[in-house]
Order: C-alpha cells, then structure tokens, then sequence
C-alpha cells in the first residue's frame, strides 16, 4: 500500500471521529484520490513525500472539470482535503511534511470576518486536540460552535451544560442577549470528556482565573486563535474568531431557512445584523428566489 493509500484510508477514520457528514467523508476522500491521481499520473511521483509544495499548488489552482478556471470555493476544497491528508499521513508516518503549508488563497469574501467553510471546521477541530496536557482550546472551540463569542466563553459553568442534550446555557454579553445554545455532537463529546475530570458545577469550562470580563475574553480568544493558527488558517484575511460563530449561523439558516432564528441563535436583536455576521445577501437571494 504506498503512502497515498493509507493516509487515505486514515483520512476517512479521522473524518468520521470528528463527526464529519457521509457527504463531506465521501467528497473529501474523492479529493485526496484525485490528489494521488495527479501526482503519480500527472508527475510520476511515488509517496507523499516526493510532493513539492509547487505541485501541491499546481492541483488546488488547476482548472476544474469543465475545464474553467477552480473558483475560490473549489481551491479551497481542494487544499482543506490535502491538509487533512498530510495530517492523517503525518499521524501514521507515512508523511513528514505539508506540502500546502504556504499556499495561501483568495479571499472568499469581503467581510472582515467570512464564515468557516464545513472542510475547515474539521480541520480547526483536529487542531483543537493537538495537546494531550491540556483540552481548553478543544472546550473553547466547542463553546464557539454552539455560538459562544470569546466574551461569553469565560462565563460558561460546568452546571450551564446538560451533558445528555448538548443544551447549553448562554448568559450574552457585549451586544449578544442571554440565549439557550447547542452543542454539535463533536462538542458534546469534547465537554463530556471535560467534564468527566471536572465536575463542580460551578467551575468555568475555559477560563478559571481571576478577570472572567479581561481576562477570560483574552484566554477565549487566544485558544480560538491558536486553533486557527494551526490550521492554518490565521493568516486569511478574512477569517476571525468570530468566523466559528459565524459558521454556526449559517448551519442555523440552512437548516431553518429564517434569518430571525439565526439572529436568536446568535444572540442578535437585528436581522440586518444577523445577516450581516453570516454573509447572507438575503435582498439577492430574495431575487434569486423570484427568478
């Protein structure tokens, strides 16, 4: 089985324990065999390892099926499964290196904080757990998935979180109102876990010293930051620690189709400002919707 085989194989465990759709398992792991197709097809090349970083780039920019020229979303795509390959390879040493590691893209958007793409919240999620001493930045990752800002994680208890549900007690704060959350199931799994070592209820999930308002802000965002870091994704123009909430505003509108529930959700008296937060153009979508 050469390299490209196994990472693959990996990928997909990897994908399905961070809670990865049968959809994003499926099209991820087409994405690497392509990958693998265009560098022993298209270079002769063997492993993982003989791949430069020059033809990693050369398969996220090259032209899609129809020939025209790989829009944002796609590069996107395409350099999130191959990170994650190198990840998974990296983790079985079949791999030592990160091809992608400098690739940076276009922006996808022209906000100062875009929303995380479905690819990239399971990248941020492996990143999450790289420490084995420590699970604050997985806690605090989880937190914001469930629409936590950097300024409400602090004030998140242990007793605000119903471990069977994933339910969650949001107390706002800043310009977000005081809200019931909820978990994803990559979540509740990262607090279960947590919880299981720290079971006072009235103990922060994140952030234990003495500023929960300066320094409970400063230690959330760090830890999401630092995740972002990993990923690889700090360095984006337009990406944030507030573009996990985001995410988790536009996961809302999907399922419900209502921008007021995105905005209950988010913890939002405005619909202009809930829109705005997520990247939803509604007043286009309206048009489209009439076409």
């Amino acid at each position: 089985m050469s390299s490209f085989e196994a990472a693959r194989t990996a990928l997909v465990v990897d994908l399905e324990s961070r809670w990865a759709s049968a959809a994003q398992v499926r099209r991820l792991a087409q994405l690497a065999d392509r990958f693998e197709r265009f560098c022993t097809d298209g270079f002769g090349l063997v492993g993982l390892d003989d791949v430069s970083p020059a033809v990693a780039r050369s398969f996220v920019t090259a032209a899609d099926a129809d020939g025209c020229t790989a829009g944002a979303s796609l590069q996107r795509a395409r350099r999130s499964a191959v990170r994650a390959l190198y990840r998974c390879g990296r983790e079985i040493g079949v791999a030592t290196v990160d091809p992608t590691a400098d690739i940076s893209l276009p922006a996808l958007s022209v906000h100062r904080a875009r929303p995380l793409t479905d690819d990239e919240i399971l990248e941020c999620r492996a990143a999450s757990t790289w420490s084995l001493a420590s699970d604050r930045r997985a806690v605090a990752w989880a937190l914001a998935e469930a629409t936590c800002r950097s300024g409400e994680i602090p004030n998140v208890l242990a007793g605000d979180v119903d471990k069977c549900t994933g339910a969650l007690v949001i107390r706002g704060g800043g310009r977000c109102v005081p809200r019931n959350g909820q978990l994803t199931g990559w979540g509740r799994e990262q607090i279960s876990h947590h919880l299981a070592d720290s079971p006072d209820p009235t103990a922060p999930l994140v952030y234990a010293g003495d500023s929960p308002r300066l320094g409970g802000l400063v230690s959330a965002n760090s830890a999401i930051s630092q995740v972002l870091q990993r990923a690889g994704l700090a360095d984006e123009p337009d990406v944030r620690p507030s573009s996990v909430v985001a995410w988790a505003g536009t996961k809302v509108l999907e399922r419900t189709g209502r921008i007021e529930r995105v905005a209950e959700a988010l913890g939002l008296t405005s619909l202009d400002s809930a829109a705005s937060f997520i990247g939803w153009n509604w007043a286009r979508d309206l048009q489209a919707g009439d076409g």
